[in-house]
């Protein structure tokens, strides 16, 4: 299949740009709208297109991929780092070669949204449209520039194929780990952080975003936010039955993302503590809920560690998705800007020990802070129109 030309009856003084995310957790296509943000301010003329690609896969490929992979961390997430583990082949290995046969296959449908609307240049933030699309532009099936955007904080070899144009990362050290896989030249590879929404640019004052919120504007009250991403998994429950145990002095925003009935058990169990505790359900102002926080309690994936490195929150990572997630903990851990707490008795003591240790927090803070790109979808923006 080869992508059709300007020449070929498609005309178009915009550039146009299609961006491809998968709907298996909430991170992916947040990278993508959060590009698609930053594309049409800086470049107003731009036209873009943010689909999940199982809407042109197999049916087999619309009716398990996501479900299957959703289903698994939430009811058995050892499983899925078991298979994570498993998929971790080297670029051209007979198993990597096996699954690209079979992910090209499941993706024919493709082509209909090429044909439709004839992107000058495709950003894919997820490995299933990288994987094709990287085997595609190797055999000049595709003939306009393709890049990724690796969304977490360390590589694997899911993500590695030499067709691809353009790699953006997170930091120097994935960058450095994508080169020695000797499969991607140092080059086609740009380190402008995991792509978060353009809000995440703007500062807001803490003590504002306390008082948008409902909750204390006080300095001296440690504020924390318990987050379970954006379908609400995670034991949210035990971590907040932990914090009710803390004392009046300490404030929280609990957030269960889409899961409602998980946001009604939560409201009803904090509903004595009102005052100090807010139940939530899904936002898409997480900048604002980051920035009225001291704490971040919550699972490491990528997108919710770089929202939280860019408003300069600290993390306590618990039970973190075997896999990527647990290697994303491992790097913010060696930076300073997180711990990665095992049960909820650690989760207890971290608490405490940011309520007598206050410098140690400020000194995670900064360090957190170091680490933030609060302006990464605009350099990936501005990545993808260099391209075009």
């Amino acid at each position: 299949m080869r992508t059709p030309s300007r020449a070929e009856g498609v005309i178009s003084t915009d550039r146009r740009i299609l961006l491809l995310h998968v709907r298996a957790g909430a991170g992916h296509e947040h990278a993508a709208r959060a590009v698609a943000a930053a594309l049409r301010e800086i470049a107003p003329g731009t036209v873009t297109e943010v689909r999940d690609a199982l809407e042109f896969s197999s049916h087999f490929l619309r009716a398990t991929y996501a479900s299957t992979y959703n289903r698994v961390l939430s009811r058995a997430p050892r499983v899925w780092g078991a298979v994570y583990k498993r998929s971790a082949a080297p670029f051209n290995s007979r198993h990597q070669r096996i699954r690209t046969r079979l992910a090209v296959w499941g993706s024919r449908g493709y082509k209909h949204i090429f044909r439709r609307f004839n992107p000058d240049a495709i950003l894919c933030t997820q490995f299933l449209p990288a994987e094709v699309l990287g085997q595609w532009r190797e055999e000049g099936r595709v003939t306009v520039p393709v890049a990724t955007v690796i969304t977490d904080y360390a590589i694997h070899p899911v993500w590695v194929h030499p067709g691809m144009d353009r790699y953006f990362v997170a930091t120097d050290t994935v960058k450095e780990e994508l080169i020695d896989t000797g499969e991607v030249s140092a080059d086609r590879i740009e380190v402008t952080g995991v792509p978060i929404h353009p809000r995440f640019a703007i500062p807001i004052a803490q003590a504002e975003a306390r008082r948008e919120l409902g909750l204390d504007p006080d300095p001296a009250r440690l504020t924390l936010l318990l987050m379970g991403g954006g379908f609400g998994w995670g034991p949210i429950e035990g971590m907040l039955e932990t914090v009710l145990e803390l004392p009046s002095s300490v404030q929280a925003l609990v957030v269960a993302g889409r899961n409602e009935k998980l946001r009604e058990r939560l409201a009803e169990m904090t509903r004595p503590h009102a005052a100090r505790i807010r139940v939530h359900g899904f936002t898409d102002r997480v900048d604002l809920f980051l920035a009225a926080s001291d704490v971040l309690i919550s699972k490491s994936g990528g997108m919710t560690c770089s929202e939280a490195m860019a408003r300069g929150v600290p993390m306590l990572v618990y039970r973190p998705i075997p896999g990527q997630e647990e290697r994303n903990c491992s790097f913010l851990q060696e930076a300073g800007a997180a711990f990665r707490v095992h049960d909820l008795e650690e989760l207890h003591y971290r608490v405490t020990h940011f309520l007598g240790r206050r410098d140690h927090l400020r000194e995670m803070s900064e360090r957190a802070r170091g680490l933030g790109r609060p302006r990464s979808a605009y350099a990936v923006a501005e990545g993808m129109l260099a391209r075009v």
